[in-house]
């Protein structure tokens, strides 16, 4: 098997797996007159799947404060939109998780390979 048809079987197995769904936005347009919250530009609509970035949350420390962080990634089909830092992913369809759907999410890095199976988005819940 090449690597080229290797890639693609990679990432037709990766699509299957995305048994969610969302729609990414970008920007901060103008605020909605009647809720404030600002407008967004919807990038990409479609499937997707949520994981957690670590098994385990950290306790990181800062000054005498001490939070909890738990890293999350959500994986997109290769070339299905190009990613940016600050997008908004919202979760609209969850099929195996109902508390899933509705979350919603901020990409904070992109994480590109040669020979990446699905675009692995690191995110946020801080959005």
């Amino acid at each position: 098997m090449s690597a080229e048809s290797a890639v693609r079987a990679g990432r037709e197995a990766a699509v299957r797996q995305m048994v969610d769904a969302c729609t990414i936005g970008r920007g901060g347009g103008d605020p909605d007159p009647i809720t404030g919250a600002p407008t967004r530009t919807e990038v990409y609509s479609g499937p997707c799947k949520v994981q957690t970035w670590e098994a385990q949350e950290s306790r990181p420390e800062a000054g005498e404060f001490q939070y909890t962080q738990q890293r999350y990634t959500v994986h997109v089909p290769v070339g299905s939109y190009r990613p940016q830092v600050g997008d908004v992913v919202t979760i609209t369809l969850a099929q195996r998780d109902p508390f899933l759907a509705g979350r919603e999410f901020r990409v904070v890095a992109l994480l590109h390979k040669s020979l990446a199976t699905a675009y692995r988005l690191a995110v946020s819940t801080d959005v």
